[in-house]
């Protein structure tokens, strides 16, 4: 996860934007979760390392249907009340008046290189950032496209719930004055939605705010903030600066809420992270004490859903189904066994199609009434017979054709036949 990969995900998807992380899709965000289905777990790859130095690999999935057997069916979705972590997060331009809160931004250049370096600190009512420091080209005048932007955490040292981030824009970015961003991160409940390989979240619900033992993870998230805001500024631009940038061409929403959602995106993948880091495969035996403490799990349930075909055993629908069913597959035996009880019993001439002389004793030219009838017995007498094909020079009678001035006469019954 990067600062460069999370902002071109947001200018490329925007409302319909899917963040991947470790194999799995979420839709827009993670929300701070994990999943909960195992076919939705992600990636197959061992973990070679869980908690903090953990960078990607299988994570292990607690869940199990409460069923006596799988159910497959053409497909499955599932909805799952999940716990998650994410924040309240309000950005606004700083006050010059309130003295809590100020930013000041510092450069030099080294002209020999061409090089431009900023120094950047910020204070707040719970400190200040510490300095930062960054190493940028050196911006020609009327550049608008390439600029910094600095962005700092405040306080550097953690000791609360809460955080401050603190940015300002300058040269292609100085439309961003200085601004804050007052981050309180949560916990809540998420209802979760597994579906088509994609993973979507719900409005929170119970939302409670972080506690005072919670204060490693509010410092694990704002160090995570701090590293991916410090690394995101290149020599030429910053990501971030490039999706206000944007924003600021076609502006659907106001630049404090753009950054709202980014950084909240950002605080959300850091908790997923997170559990991910202590709930890789190996984490059991690697963290004896974590694993032993059941208050530090929660319990959770879902449905599955199943598409399949047929019908519900819960409806009468099914009984006139079943009906209907029957009555066609009665129809067909029935149909069957009659025509075979017919062959069997059947008296009077069988018309063969494919027999040539059934045919010439059935054409219009006539000629050949006086032969055996269709039996099978008759039509091997029939066989037998020298026919002629000669013009008939009298009065058409009874078989002759009334196309044709041609007709079959009878020779003999000893060879076979010749036409």
């Amino acid at each position: 996860m990067s600062g460069i990969s999370a902002s071109r995900s947001a200018v490329a998807g925007g409302d319909d934007s899917v963040f991947a992380f470790n194999g799995v899709s979420y839709s827009k965000s993670s929300n701070g979760i994990v999943p909960a289905v195992k076919e939705y777990a992600g990636t197959s790859s061992t973990a070679n390392n869980v908690g903090l130095e953990y960078y990607g690999g299988k994570v292990a999935v607690n869940t199990v249907p409460d069923l006596d057997r799988e159910h497959s069916g053409l497909a499955r979705t599932y909805n799952v009340t999940q716990q998650g972590l994410s924040a309240h997060i309000t950005c606004s331009a700083l006050d010059p008046n309130d003295p809590q809160y100020s930013i000041s931004l510092e450069n030099s250049t080294l002209d020999s290189y061409e090089i431009m370096f900023w120094n950047m600190i910020a204070k707040c009512p719970l400190g200040d950032s510490g300095p930062s420091t960054w190493a940028t080209a050196d911006f020609q005048k009327g550049d608008d496209t390439d600029g910094f932007l600095g962005i700092v955490i405040c306080p550097g040292t953690a000791n609360a719930t809460s955080f401050d981030i603190f940015l300002q824009g300058k040269w292609g970015y100085s439309s961003l004055g200085k601004t804050v961003c007052k981050v309180a991160p949560y916990v809540a409940s998420f209802d979760v939605m597994y579906n088509n390989g994609n993973i979507s979240v719900d409005q929170p619900r119970y939302i409670q705010p972080l506690q005072n033992t919670s204060i490693n993870v509010t410092t694990f998230i704002s160090n995570v903030v701090w590293e991916l805001s410090f690394s995101s500024q290149t020599t030429y631009n910053n990501p971030l600066g490039q999706l206000l940038q944007l924003n600021g061409i076609n502006p659907t929403r106001s630049v404090h809420e753009v950054l709202e959602d980014y950084f909240r995106g950002v605080v959300e993948f850091s908790a997923t992270y997170l559990r991910s880091a202590y709930s890789a495969e190996g984490a059991v035996t690697a963290m004896p004490a974590l694993y032993s403490d059941q208050s530090a799990f929660k319990s959770l349930n879902g449905t599955m859903s199943v598409m399949t075909y047929g019908w519900s055993s819960e409806h009468l629908t099914y009984i006139y189904i079943l009906g209907v069913l029957t009555v066609i597959w009665a129809v067909t035996i029935s149909a069957a066994a009659y025509s075979l009880i017919q062959r069997r019993t059947q008296s009077h001439p069988l018309f063969d199609a494919a027999n040539p002389v059934h045919l010439m004793m059935a054409s219009s030219a006539g000629g050949l009434e006086n032969l055996a009838g269709f039996h099978p017995d008759d039509a091997t007498s029939s066989e037998r017979v020298r026919v002629r094909l000669e013009p008939d020079c009298g009065n058409p009678g009874e078989g002759a054709s009334s196309g044709s001035r041609m007709r079959f006469k009878v020779e003999s019954a000893q060879a076979t036949i010749s036409m």
